[in-house]
């Protein structure tokens, strides 16, 4: 397989892209989230197996979600939610980095607790919007 920018470039599992190619932006921002909770609880596993190869790899997949996210802010439309959000993923990225190098798994425990608090918080958008309470992203 080829690789571009340290990933590998394969094959995607059709689903996946299916469910990328039929999201809202707000469907796809939960997907990031639910990519990056993911990817950082592998890391925590490969961290405690001493894994440090695929541990690594999985902090690079989690900061690059955080990275995606982090470039994907309005700060026009967002005000100081997205002024709030830039810094909790520039944290977050922070904390990747310490772990991917100094192998410890507080960081990435730390990045746990404040995506799931995103994830639980992005999902209640998701259902106000279904219930039509707030417009969605244009």
């Amino acid at each position: 397989m080829m690789t571009t920018g340290g990933f590998k470039k394969g094959k995607v599992n059709p689903y996946q892209k299916t469910a990328i190619q039929t999201s809202s932006k707000e469907e796809l921002v939960l997907l990031l989230y639910n990519g990056a909770i993911k990817f950082t609880h592998s890391a925590i596993d490969f961290l405690t197996k001493k894994n440090f190869a695929d541990a690594s790899k999985n902090i690079c997949r989690a900061q690059a979600i955080i990275v995606e996210l982090l470039n994907s802010l309005n700060f026009e439309v967002g005000g100081e939610i997205a002024k709030n959000l830039e810094y909790l993923y520039s944290v977050m990225i922070d904390n990747l980095t310490v772990a991917n190098f100094e192998h410890v798994t507080e960081p990435l425990q730390l990045n746990l607790k404040i995506l799931e608090k995103l994830q639980s918080a992005w999902e209640g958008v998701l259902q106000q919007i279904k219930e039509g309470k707030v417009a969605a992203i244009k």
